[in-house]
């Protein structure tokens, strides 16, 4: 028989339709689609018995209470612990998303340690009778700053350095003995302090907001005051006059309010008391005025430190940078293991020597100080890390608690503390069960352990169960000072007027989302914008004509520090004449030092 392609067409055609109707071709998509979800990479959940384990979250200074939900050993859900008198079980998204830090892309997975340990030798046996050693600490107060302060004793010159701050030191806000909050730029309501602690005092106290950007908290708060950008020290000053009883000049004019709101505010304040003043960058002369309204000893209050062995005692006292001269610091040690505040690079380097000085930076990324420092040794992250974290700014009481670890960390990280404890051949071994023991022999404070919500005076604890409930995610809180004379904050002369100059824009500063997060909220805020990237800027639309650029499009922003590329945003929303950054290292670097910039076509 002749077959002809006819008839193969026929044949391939009656195959095909034939097959359809059979179990074969189905049955491989379904294999496929198994053997898809089944490959050697693909992550698998966890198997095990599921339990509870406790920790702090040590992404902020706030510490929340953490009760981890594990299958094993692992961590597979965060939530606040309820019954906690300080935190009443909130947590922020950042802290219910922890557990996914430790594979975050952005991490660094190993350092040059040997090689940055010889290179501070080197350049400690090659220093000046004036240069010095210094260690940057961006949360201070924990053990590893006192590990940090005994260390440097051991050099000349050695200089311990800390962000420059008013309150979180000794001196702590009482938030919920305010009746009335004037917050100047403060994201209260938006990640301020401790949020279960604002959110618990927030129905007791009523909050006016004077802010250039109607922010989270100026939308939440009871009045927005919508001032010119860097008028705030204006304002504080014309408050200061309505309250002692003189004419307020031409404030109003600089700030852009009316008189009527002015007084309405100042009146506030003195007649609803007690009163509190924040403000976001905690200025003297803005802080000044909770002198005037009578907030010291009420709602500023002078908090007692945590007690320390008494051998620490003989140790360096913190210096602020900016008391460091200028091209004295031959070897600079930077620990942002712990998130704090950045300060800009510009105002970091100048104090350098200017011939190869060693900048060693110890990060989970290279995003902060890392772009700047010779060597960037890796450390540990939450809730890998085991480390105690400070009382919160709005904590009237010391608190001494662990971040306890839920994974073990990979090998290859760095104790920063213990690094620097052996370049300077102290010990550095157990010195968080030599703190826990001094504050257990204060006999101080009462503790507060998460599994059955108890809280129990110390002095009914012994040391060891002390020490183990510390593990085991406990907390201890001081007692509350009776009320002290607290120094007086006293006014500085008022902020220089901002000039137009060739810098054409007033630069607000949002805040920006806190260490590196996770890998799914870094994702949700990269590409939702619901938190303003470092890599885009908010211009209202006429300025953004004005400047020849569009949304969406790429642009520069240029400031007195440099330039950086950027994605416009226009917001109708956002003040004319100003353009709004994220407070990024990037940008802190670029914007920190100038209060002026300008956004032109890329």
């Amino acid at each position: 028989m002749t077959s002809t392609r006819r008839d193969l067409f026929k044949l391939a055609g009656g195959a095909a339709v034939g097959a359809l109707f059979t179990p074969a071709p189905w049955r491989l998509v379904t294999d496929t689609a198994l053997w898809s979800e089944t490959w050697p990479g693909v992550p698998r959940p966890a198997r095990g018995e599921i339990r509870a384990k406790y920790t702090n979250c040590s992404l902020c200074p706030a510490g929340c209470a953490v009760r981890a939900r594990c299958v094993g050993e692992q961590p597979v859900a965060l939530m606040g612990v309820l019954e906690h008198p300080f935190t009443h079980g909130a947590l922020c998204p950042f802290g219910l998303a922890g557990h996914h830090l430790p594979y975050h892309p952005a991490r660094i997975a190993q350092g040059p340690v040997k090689q940055a340990a010889a290179a501070i030798a080197s350049a400690l046996a090659r220093c000046a009778a004036n240069e010095r050693i210094a260690v940057l600490d961006l949360r201070p107060g924990r053990t590893a700053s006192w590990t940090y302060r005994r260390a440097l004793a051991q050099w000349k010159n050695g200089t311990y350095l800390t962000p420059p701050r008013t309150l979180g030191g000794n001196l702590a806000v009482n938030l919920a003995a305010a009746k009335t909050v004037l917050s100047f730029g403060t994201p209260l309501l938006d990640g301020w302090g401790t949020p279960g602690n604002v959110i618990a005092a927030r129905e007791g106290f009523r909050l006016i907001q004077a802010e250039t950007v109607e922010s989270r908290t100026a939308v939440m708060a009871d009045q927005w005051l919508p001032i010119r950008p860097g008028s705030e020290p204006a304002l504080a000053r014309a408050i200061a006059n309505v309250l002692g009883n003189q004419p307020l000049h031409d404030a109003a004019l600089e700030t852009g309010l009316t008189e009527a709101q002015i007084v309405a505010a100042a009146r506030e304040l003195a007649d609803n008391g007690p009163a509190l003043v924040l403000d976001a960058r905690e200025r003297p002369e803005i802080l000044a005025l909770n002198q005037l309204v009578g907030s010291l000893g009420h709602t500023i209050v002078m908090r007692r430190e945590a007690p320390v062995p008494a051998e620490w005692k003989n140790a360096v006292a913190a210096t602020e940078l900016s008391a460091v001269p200028d091209g004295s610091v031959r070897v600079l040690l930077i620990d942002e293991s712990a998130p704090g505040p950045y300060l800009p690079w510009s105002a970091v380097e100048k104090k350098l020597v200017a011939e190869n000085p060693v900048v060693v930076a110890f990060a989970w990324s290279g995003e902060g100080y890392g772009r700047h420092a010779q060597f960037v040794l890796p450390t540990a992250v939450y809730p890998e890390m085991v480390d105690d974290i400070p009382a919160a700014v709005d904590s009237p009481a010391a608190m001494f608690r662990l971040s306890a670890a839920l994974v073990p960390p990979p090998a290859d990280v760095v104790n920063p503390a213990e690094f620097v404890a052996a370049l300077a051949q102290i010990s550095a071994t157990n010195t968080l069960r030599e703190r826990a023991d001094a504050i257990h022999k204060s006999g101080r404070g009462t503790l507060f352990t998460y599994a059955d919500a108890k809280s129990t005076a110390l002095k009914d604890v012994k040391a060891d169960g002390f020490w183990k409930a510390l593990n085991e995610g406990g907390c201890w809180m001081d007692a509350v000072p009776e009320r002290q004379e607290i120094p007086k904050l006293a006014f500085g002369p008022p902020a220089a007027t901002l000039t137009a100059d060739n810098l054409p824009l007033a630069v607000v500063m949002a805040e920006a989302p806190a260490g590196l997060g996770s890998p799914i909220l870094s994702k949700m805020y990269q590409e939702s914008n619901l938190r303003l990237a470092e890599d885009r800027v908010v211009l209202h639309p006429t300025v953004a004509r004005e400047c020849g650029v569009e949304d969406g499009g790429r642009a520069i922003l240029e400031a007195g520090c440099g330039r950086l590329d950027v994605l416009v945003c226009e917001d109708p929303g956002s003040p004319q004449g100003v353009v709004q950054v994220a407070a990024g290292p990037r940008t802190l670097d670029l914007c920190g030092s100038s209060p002026r910039a300008k956004v032109v076509r890329a």
